[in-house]
């Protein structure tokens, strides 16, 4: 008897960095990913989830895109959304303390890899930050390199300068906090030592 696969609808629009894509499954959002052409995106999420029947369409596509774009547009809304991105066991961890780290802020790759009790696994932690799939709701922009420099990201480097400057402006509106809150089994405790807040022009390791 086969089994069957889990089913995954997916929409691709505008938005302020770009082509966006979104897919989701009846858990939650799986991907969200920017591209500069609609078929590189969906390469990239068959890429990501093989496993998955992927099916053109989202029910009430603008429940996604809507809350995305109005963030972008330099409306600090809560992304509040339920999320099912897969990974493995390890991405899941480092995923899970990226949406500790406050808006307006940023993490060393050297200090991420540090709060999960493992100084030494700098590269691991980079390559789960390089494997999110759901940008912007999962931070992974927030992590740079310990001597200042963006580091990688997925999405374009000039994304990543965008994002960051865009949250250091909102940042200084208030304490708002991108993602929903995680229960404390899921995340455990916070991120200790934070860098201190200061806009992305005078940053401080990897992504």
């Amino acid at each position: 008897m086969s089994i069957k696969s889990p089913q995954m609808g997916y929409h691709i629009g505008d938005s302020h960095l770009g082509r966006l894509l979104i897919a989701a499954s009846s858990k939650g959002l799986c991907g969200l990913m920017w591209g500069d052409r609609d078929r590189e995106l969906l390469e990239a999420l068959a890429d990501r989830f093989r496993w998955h029947t992927l099916l053109p369409g989202l029910e009430k596509p603008q429940r996604w895109f809507e809350p995305v774009n109005r963030f972008l547009g330099g409306d600090p809304v809560d992304l509040a959304f339920p999320l099912d991105p897969g990974g493995t066991a390890f991405q899941r961890t480092v995923w899970r303390r990226l949406q500790e780290v406050p808006l307006g802020r940023t993490l060393t790759y050297a200090g991420l890899a540090k709060a999960l009790g493992n100084p030494g696994g700098v590269r691991a932690v980079a390559g789960a930050c390089a494997a999110n799939p759901v940008a912007l709701v999962i931070p992974c922009h927030r992590v740079i390199r310990s001597d200042g420099g963006l580091g990688g990201y997925r999405w374009g480097m000039d994304r990543k300068r965008r994002l960051l400057n865009l949250e250091a402006s909102m940042a200084e509106d208030g304490p708002w906090r991108l993602t929903a809150p995680a229960a404390p089994e899921q995340v455990g405790a916070a991120i200790r030592n934070p860098l201190p807040e200061r806009g992305p022009r005078q940053e401080s390791e990897n992504s």
